[in-house]
């Protein structure tokens, strides 16, 4: 079989060599404003649990067993771990840019492979649109971005590159590499994020060779050889695992790889869950895949027609409509889980973008006028941000404020007189928002977080500790952030311990030293409940800080 030609080169208009060198430098401004003040923000969500596996890692000098605080970890593998200990080794810090750097990269990488896959079975013009909003999915760009110690982004980058295997080596008619590498990223797959990868690999496997009417191609040789490489590759790090620990805590244990499967599935969420979560999630993925989801309004029959013509963006629709099923049913999905499924989402909707961006029409210039009236509301904005009770006494803001409206206005000219692409244009306001994003809620949220004060608790706590023994008592669960600051400073691990040391100290709830003498050395809340650094001692009542 022949490579997949790509379907009606000549219906689609063509970004002139001035537009590719213009959108070119939009990538470069992407790039740069998704590491602009990256690394400002404390450590939130989960970025602290998976940067304090990865600092324990280090410190137990063992990068087979994740752990947390001390104790065995079974909820993920430890892969994704090992990326944020390759950050560490990077920047030679335990920094939030060094925790944050390697997943940005996975997001551009993410960018990069939509293009590439694009320009190659569709149009150079198609690559370099749907490359570019990909990187401006905006539940991505403005916010998970900016927390991208997470496992999602590197995740969806291997989920993606899986799917994209299957179809580039089947248009070859290679099957042994088809099999072989899909199962090879599912398996680090597996042992970044666990049984996710799984059902991917089930799933897109199995429909696609069903939607090809080529099922045998499952009971084959090439097939079979893929299996034994992803169970080669998990089963290898598992028999590596079992040198140290027992395996039964992945999924025996109340914390396992099962149990963070399971609680998403309706039978733990319930039916009202399931029903509202049915009739909002399409409402929502849609919100979250803008600026892309924008390109509905050029649905038509003939855009249909389209999508059969090109075995690409069928292919892209059909992986997409299969996988998306399973989150579409699971109450427990966040917009995060979705992120592999998402780049899909973009190449469908900019098919039919730059399918209907040969004809002239009343829907093209509709779009152009909506991207210019989405310019001059950022632009109202920005001369507003200001007189912004939140942003009093943000440093620079009145320059941050003039510097944006220059930059809109110029964009405003731009598209008035249809002197850019209106899509270019789009994704150029996109880039935009996001520096003065950059400027203003990173260096708040440095500043005024929750986040902000853990860090500041680690910083104190340091401060009167030192390198003296320190635990948390009795299993107490406090913020990660600041365990991970403290664990950080101190390069020692701050493990449970059950059992009174007068010679230590402790970090406790307080609400659990009833009856208890001891010193109090500082106080700190977490969860709307207030914990000590204290030392226990024989006097008869405590003594405050």
């Amino acid at each position: 079989m022949q490579e997949v030609s790509k379907a009606n080169k000549a219906d689609v208009v063509k970004l002139s060599p001035g537009e590719q060198q213009l959108a070119l430098s939009i990538f470069f401004l992407l790039v740069a404003s998704l590491f602009y003040n990256l690394g400002l923000a404390p450590l939130k969500h989960e970025e602290p649990r998976r940067a304090l596996i990865a600092l324990e890692m280090l410190f137990r000098d063992n990068w087979i067993v994740p752990t947390e605080f001390g104790e065995y970890y079974y909820k993920k593998p430890p892969l994704y771990n090992w990326i944020i200990i390759a950050g560490f080794k990077i920047f030679g810090d335990y920094s939030e840019i060094a925790v944050r750097f390697l997943s940005i990269l996975s997001f551009i990488g993410t960018g990069v492979l939509v293009f590439w896959m694009g320009q190659k079975y569709v149009s150079r013009t198609y690559g370099i649109l749907a490359g570019l909003l990909t990187l401006c999915i905006v539940d991505i760009l403005y916010y998970f971005s900016t927390t991208a110690g997470e496992i999602d982004l590197f995740y969806s980058l291997l989920t993606l590159a899986s799917f994209f295997t299957i179809f580039y080596f089947y248009q070859k008619q290679q099957y042994y590499k088809l099999f072989i590498f899909t199962y090879l990223l599912g398996a680090i797959g597996t042992l970044t994020k666990g049984l996710p990868s799984v059902v991917f690999l089930g799933i897109s496997i199995g429909v696609f060779f069903l939607y090809k009417k080529e099922l045998k191609k499952l009971f084959s040789v090439p097939h079979f050889v893929g299996i034994a490489v992803y169970l080669l590759v998990v089963g290898g790090y598992f028999l590596m695992y079992s040198q140290y620990n027992e395996l039964s805590g992945f999924y025996a244990s109340d914390e396992s790889l099962w149990s963070q499967a399971s609680e998403r599935t309706v039978l733990e969420n319930g039916f009202t869950k399931f029903l509202k979560h049915f009739f909002s999630f399409p409402i929502i993925t849609l919100k979250n895949i803008l600026p892309a989801s924008l390109f509905l309004i050029f649905l038509s029959k003939d855009g249909v027609r389209r999508f059969r013509e090109n075995s690409f963006i069928t292919f892209c629709l059909v992986m997409l409509a299969a996988n998306i099923i399973v989150y579409w049913i699971s109450p427990g999905t966040r917009s995060r889980y979705l992120y592999m499924l998402y780049p899909l989402a973009v190449m469908v909707l900019t098919f039919l973008y730059t399918g209907y961006q040969a004809r002239e029409s009343r829907r093209q210039s509709r779009f152009a006028r909506n991207t210019l009236g989405l310019t001059l509301f950022a632009l109202l904005g920005s001369l507003s941000l200001p007189f912004i009770s939140a942003l009093e006494g943000l440093e620079g803001l009145w320059m941050i404020s003039l510097t944006s409206a220059i930059a809109l206005s110029v964009l405003i000219w731009l598209a008035y007189g249809r002197r850019i692409n209106p899509v270019l244009g789009l994704i150029l306001l996109a880039v935009i928002i996001r520096f003065i994003f950059g400027a203003t809620v990173l260096p708040l949220r440095a500043a005024q977080s929750s986040e902000a004060q853990d860090k500041e608790d680690a910083t104190r706590i340091v401060e009167i500790v030192g390198n003296d023994p320190l635990y948390m008592y009795n299993g107490q669960n406090i913020s990660r952030t600041t365990v991970y600051y403290l664990e950080g400073a101190r390069q020692q691990i701050l493990p449970y311990r059950d059992f009174i040391d007068e010679q230590a100290y402790y970090l406790a709830d307080k609400a659990m030293l009833v009856n208890k003498s001891y010193q109090l050395y500082y106080t700190f809340t977490y969860d709307n409940q207030e914990f000590g650094l204290i030392k226990f001692s024989q006097l008869e009542s405590s003594q405050s800080y």
